[in-house]
């Protein structure tokens, strides 16, 4: 399907605003001239942000090997990249105009693909970590902003698919002129984000994306998948765990090449490194 993404924002309409001390901080680190001191400065500007971003700092994802106690320390200890992440991480759950048991499991669901992400990259050298950190946690950016947009739709579609009536997948189109990844899509790319994020974001659920023309957007959104079917399978941001969810029948995890001892050792990685992790995301 060949749809203007300009299209797609205007039908959703009313679109959760970028947090601006996230518009900022992307914009500095565009300039070769931004401080780290500066950068601290504009993410200082919003107290609750900040406190996120330190909470985040300090977590053992991050394997500081003493404790970060200011932004500017943390931002020259982890790096621009790193805080652009963290950045965007913690300015997600501000994302919604409530948040309810649904807002909070699209919440767990996007930190848990990030982290689960970010995990693969690393484990296997897929992808740069950042970018595969930023791929899991816009992989349902699109339900986000349906569900900010027209929270009593989304939640009829949601009890449907609950009720065993289809996946999002088949269901979506009764309640919305386009799908979930549509739409992540299009506001990513309103929000000027890069072009793998887009076509990670598009193509998310179905890696329909040319191995030899982009092995590395390829690799990126197996990456993403991965991440989120063993998001599925233990629960992650779901109701309940989907324990019958064969992994290495995925099809990420066969363009990945990940054999099934791999997968049960990454899968139990996961599981770790999220329950442990999941308080200064989540908190």
């Amino acid at each position: 399907m060949n749809v203007d993404f300009q299209t797609v924002v205007n039908s959703v309409g009313d679109l959760p605003p970028m947090p601006a001390v996230a518009v900022k901080v992307i914009e500095q680190l565009q300039d070769s001239t931004t401080s780290a001191a500066g950068l601290a400065d504009t993410v200082a500007h919003d107290p609750a942000l900040s406190a996120r971003v330190l909470k985040i700092a300090n977590s053992s994802f991050y394997s500081m090997k003493r404790q970060v106690k200011t932004l500017e320390s943390a931002i020259v200890l982890l790096g621009e990249r790193t805080l652009r992440s963290l950045v965007l991480a913690a300015s997600l759950k501000g994302m919604n105009k409530s948040f309810g048991l649904l807002e909070k499991m699209l919440w767990e669901d996007s930190i848990g693909c990030a982290i689960g992400a970010k995990v693969l990259a690393r484990r296997f050298d897929t992808v740069d970590s950042e970018e595969a950190f930023l791929g899991g946690l816009f992989r349902h950016i699109g339900k986000v902003v349906l569900n900010y947009s027209r929270p009593e739709t989304f939640q009829d579609l949601m009890q449907a698919v609950y009720n065993g009536e289809g996946s999002i997948q088949e269901l979506e189109r009764r309640y919305f002129p386009y799908s979930h990844a549509l739409v992540g899509a299009a506001v990513l790319k309103k929000w000027n984000f890069s072009d793998s994020l887009i076509e990670c974001t598009l193509h998310h659920a179905d890696l329909n994306i040319d191995e030899r023309e982009e092995p590395s957007l390829y690799r990126l959104t197996a990456t993403v998948h991965l991440a989120g079917a063993i998001c599925t399978k233990l629960g992650i941001g779901q109701r309940s765990p989907d324990e019958n969810l064969e992994l290495a029948t995925q099809p990420s995890a066969q363009a990945l090449g990940l054999d099934i001892g791999e997968l049960a050792d990454t899968l139990d990685a996961i599981r770790i490194v999220f329950n442990e992790n999941r308080s200064y995301f989540l908190g």
